[in-house]
């Protein structure tokens, strides 16, 4: 489903299909690389290499996972002529997990591509872009029960949990805890706006009916209709606090 959106949105990502191996549900994913010369780089190495004191294989709890220092690697990685171009797909993704609720933006979760060049001269020549956005599963209250998404639609606290979820971008480095997907969306809308506001037009051009379709695409053994009903559910709040976010 995540997967699907991101392409609704105009970003790049990774195709994904429901599959069965050796009877087991998963999925199938296919990989983005486009090469044998180009390697996935994980955000965890960047940060690890150009932030000073940043622990790389800090698995949980890693506050210095902010999007100061993810704007700080960018700077470092990319040249002036291409640096808007990745921060404003950076930006996409982070509202792509607001939309989603996607909670597991932690920091080897995004990443750049690294692709040697062929080259005349003695030093290699490398081309650096972007990854595409990946590794969305923690979305749409996946860790719920249908009792769970029944008492929320009876108490009407759908709002409350979107605002709750815990996501794997930090506000500081002396946060306890990691921002929530729509926190994070709504820190861009005040600081970046020039970068938050095309995606904000892309997620308000979305039909609500392309949603439902996908929702609807879902065969009935991978979901409860309380799960359709919640991820319908979802998705209108998360739209209309993004296109509120101001």
């Amino acid at each position: 489903m995540a997967s699907e959106i991101a392409s609704l949105l105009g970003l790049t990502t990774h195709h994904a299909e429901l599959a069965l191996w050796e009877g087991k549900r998963g999925c199938a994913v296919k990989s983005f690389l486009g090469s044998n010369q180009q390697v996935l780089v994980h955000g965890n190495e960047l940060l690890g290499g150009l932030i000073t004191g940043y622990d790389k294989d800090k698995e949980r709890g890693q506050c210095d996972h902010t999007f100061d220092n993810i704007v700080a690697v960018l700077e470092q990685l990319f040249p002036i002529e291409h640096r808007r171009a990745a921060a404003s797909r950076m930006v996409g993704y982070l509202v792509l997990d607001a939309l989603v609720g996607n909670t597991d933006r932690h920091h080897q979760n995004w990443g750049v591509l690294l692709e040697r060049r062929e080259s005349t001269e003695r030093k290699p020549s490398f081309s650096l872009q972007l990854a595409p956005t990946f590794d969305h599963a923690s979305s749409l209250g996946r860790e719920l029960t249908d009792e769970a998404r029944q008492k929320h639609f009876r108490e009407g606290s759908l709002d409350r949990y979107i605002h709750r979820g815990r996501g794997g971008i930090y506000e500081h480095g002396e946060a306890k805890y990691g921002m929530s997907p729509i926190a994070v969306a709504g820190m861009l809308g005040k600081r970046y706006p020039d970068f938050f506001k095309p995606w904000q037009l892309r997620v308000d051009e979305i039909a609500e009916e392309s949603l439902r379709e996908l929702v609807e695409r879902i065969p009935d053994g991978r979901i409860s209709t309380s799960g359709r009903v919640f991820a319908l559910a979802f998705l209108s709040a998360s739209r209309r606090l993004l296109i509120q976010t101001v």
